[in-house]
């Protein structure tokens, strides 16, 4: 399965990317091919958004880390409501930027999200949250030992 990952020029743990089976691709670097996955990390997380909204039929997974609530929803180049993807919000609630009403108000927005907080997490999700993300993306792909 092909994986975009918005917010990280690396693989947060190659191992665990490998044995699930997943090629992460940076943005625009290849063809896109159905299904795909989109992450996106922190204000990343308006491009993989955006990004899902354009390729509704190819992007059938979505996780979003940590975005912060937008200044202004009418100029994120998307509407909210258009994004069709299955979508995971991770979210830390000892994030300083970002928390549980950052998360809540993406998951009233987003028709097919659902919430995760991390009690002990704080904005810097991506790594220890890759496995989850993963399980997501690609939830029938068995792990490879």
């Amino acid at each position: 399965m092909l994986v975009f990952l918005f917010g990280s020029a690396t693989d947060p743990d190659p191992e665990a990317t490998a044995a699930r089976g997943v090629t992460l691709a940076p943005p625009g670097s290849t063809a896109l091919t159905a299904p795909a996955g989109v992450v996106g990390w922190s204000s990343q997380g308006y491009a993989a958004m955006e990004f899902a909204t354009a390729h509704p039929d190819a992007v059938a997974r979505l996780v979003i880390l940590a975005t912060p609530i937008p200044e202004d929803e009418a100029a994120l180049g998307f509407s909210i409501a258009e994004v069709r993807a299955k979508t995971l919000l991770l979210y830390g609630a000892k994030d300083p930027l970002t928390g549980q009403r950052h998360g809540s108000w993406w998951q009233k927005r987003l028709p097919a999200a659902r919430l995760e907080m991390h009690p002990a997490a704080g904005h810097d999700l991506l790594t220890p949250m890759w496995s989850r993300t993963l399980s997501h993306l690609a939830p029938r792909r068995k792990v490879q030992h």
